[in-house]
């Protein structure tokens, strides 16, 4: 797709355009495509949205994704920016700042600071292991981002607080996936996509979505599974209550070598004891 910036949209797929041939706006939720709020006014009012079509988003993303971040589906474009294609330098800086609004509009869904929690914890652990400035920078990063797959998922679905059915569980275990489809149009974000994407994968093998085990997993998201479950465990989410430190810890412990790194877990433990 070529890189097209338009004031009132000419008819990129699956959107209305200025001819007042807008369509159900059921049909348009049915479409891969999905508007990405990008561009803020003053008044924090959109004004600018991104088009991502890709043919690896769940049906239904669009709605998923205005219901989560609060952004209401315009059936008419016109008069608003929308840009298509690759993102150019001079917008990479607004994209990332879009994608970790998407981070933090996940959060309030979840009523948590989990994607900071979780950056916090990756960004201690990096540094205790003294990697490099700018591997230490990524993985933060990576912290942040880590769940932005789920902006493209049904609210209610992530809402739940009670166990969910074989089909919705199969749609959670894709937000790693989505999550770096999300992130491709970035080439800044690129060297974190590997991260993002195995931060669910098991030391043992086990996990999702390739399967990885071991020094396959990539260290950042060997550091993520860690920080991200310890996030998780004490902050609590929908559908798990908070456990205390010393509990999470244990946890940690118990699932060193299956579910974990070992000498990650290490790593945290060796951090716990200062705090």
């Amino acid at each position: 797709m070529n890189h097209q910036v338009s004031k009132s949209n000419p008819g990129i797929k699956g959107v209305p355009n200025n001819t007042g041939d807008a369509g159900r706006v059921e049909e348009q939720y049915k479409s891969i495509q999905v508007m990405i709020p990008m561009e803020l006014d003053r008044k924090n009012r959109v004004f600018g949205f991104f088009a991502l079509d890709n043919e690896d988003l769940p049906e239904g993303s669009q709605k998923n994704l205005n219901e989560i971040t609060g952004t209401p589906f315009k059936a008419e474009l016109a008069g608003l920016t929308v840009i298509a294609g690759p993102v150019v330098q001079t917008l990479q800086e607004n994209y990332s700042k879009a994608l970790f609004r998407l981070a933090d509009s996940i959060d309030q869904c979840d009523k948590t600071t989990h994607s900071q929690n979780t950056a916090l914890w990756a960004k201690r652990i990096a540094e205790t292991m003294r990697l490099a400035d700018d591997e230490v920078v990524d993985i933060s990063l990576a912290g942040r981002l880590h769940d932005i797959g789920k902006s493209v998922i049904s609210r209610e679905v992530l809402s739940r607080t009670g166990p969910l059915t074989t089909d919705e569980w199969a749609i959670i275990r894709r937000h790693p996936e989505l999550g770096a489809t999300l992130m491709k149009p970035s080439l800044s974000l690129s060297p974190i996509i590997p991260m993002v994407l195995a931060h669910h994968e098991r030391f043992d093998g086990t996990g999702y979505p390739n399967r990885l085990a071991g020094q396959d997993i990539p260290l950042g998201g060997r550091i993520l599974a860690v920080a991200d479950s310890f996030s998780s465990m004490i902050n609590g989410r929908n559908y798990r209550p908070a456990i205390s430190i010393q509990s999470a810890q244990s946890e940690l412990v118990r699932c060193s070598g299956s579910q974990f790194d070992p000498e990650i877990v290490k790593i945290i433990i060796q951090l716990l004891r200062r705090f």
